[in-house]
């Protein structure tokens, strides 16, 4: 009888010392969690004692927590982003702006003749044009990100809108003391794509080029198998690999490159556009030579 006793005041004290267990686990659970609802941290939950059934509990909580912080950070990412792009925004436009008003004021200043008027006019003009042309991307890029730019797909011969293009830009490319070479490879046959965007496309990769290149500007476009490929090099000075890597994000201009005249959005239009119409691009950089390669897909 006293055996039975023993026996069943052991089991009835191995009950309250789990029973102990389980409440100090879930006590400090509780509390950790209060703990961690409140501050920003990447800590996760731990046991106070060895417990199964609750590490099962713990990672299912853990994986949650994790999720929860994962969001968070890219929630605050997100943003500084959004304000980062807006300090952008209202920068580049601002910069022409106050331009414009500026010869404004000049031209309503008694003092100034006729003659410089004209001038004038012909500056706030170009300041128009370069703010028009500031909008314009600002709005194509925010109707690409939305996936509401409306694309028109058909045959399109890329080897003649690139000659045409190349032919449009050559005496820019001279003016600016640019040696052009273009080795474009005759009879390719026709892509799928939006006409308009393949113009954009070509467009704002001379427009950049002749930004922020220098002394040479070569294009090639030929046929590899199943992908005509059109590239793109130019010479750039105090270009760096670790500018390479953020040449398609929106915005990026380095501070040396800033203007006002520049949104940093060219490629990043062109990487879209691209991507829209299932088609590749990439950059790369060697030797000061910076070069844009666009893959068009035949199939």
């Amino acid at each position: 009888m006293i055996y039975i006793t023993i026996l069943f005041g052991g089991i009835a004290a191995l009950f309250i010392v789990l029973f102990l267990l389980n409440r100090y686990n879930i006590n400090n659970i509780n509390k950790e969690l209060k703990k961690l609802k409140n501050i920003k941290t990447n800590e996760q939950l731990k046991l106070a004692a060895p417990n199964k059934n609750i590490e099962e509990m713990i990672g299912e909580i853990n994986f949650i927590l994790e999720k929860s912080q994962n969001d968070r950070i890219a929630h605050e990412k997100s943003e500084s982003e959004l304000r980062k792009q807006i300090a952008n925004i209202s920068h580049d436009l601002r910069t022409p702006l106050t331009s414009i008003l500026g010869y404004v004021q000049l031209i309503r200043d008694e003092s100034t003749s006729e003659e410089e008027k004209q001038e004038y006019l012909d500056i706030i003009e170009k300041r128009s044009k370069v703010l028009q042309n500031l909008i314009t991307s600002f709005y194509d890029l925010s109707r690409l990100e939305a996936n509401e730019y409306d694309l028109e797909f058909k045959k399109v011969n890329v080897e003649s809108l690139l000659r045409e293009i190349v032919a449009a830009f050559y005496n820019d490319f001279v003016d600016k003391g640019f040696e052009v070479e273009a080795q474009l490879q005759e009879k390719l046959p026709a892509i799928i794509a939006d006409e308009n965007a393949v113009i954009r496309i070509f467009t704002n990769i001379f427009q950049n080029a002749l930004k922020h290149g220098s002394k040479t500007m070569s294009i090639c476009q030929r046929q590899v198998d199943g992908v005509i490929i059109s590239t793109f090099s130019n010479r750039v000075e105090n270009f760096t690999q670790e500018d390479l890597e953020h040449v398609f994000d929106r915005f990026f201009t380095t501070d040396r490159m800033r203007t006002g005249q520049n949104t940093g959005l060219g490629l990043t239009i062109v990487k879209k556009l691209t991507e829209s119409m299932g088609h590749e691009v990439s950059a790369s950089l060697e030797d000061e030579v910076f070069t844009i390669q666009i893959r068009f897909k035949l199939k």
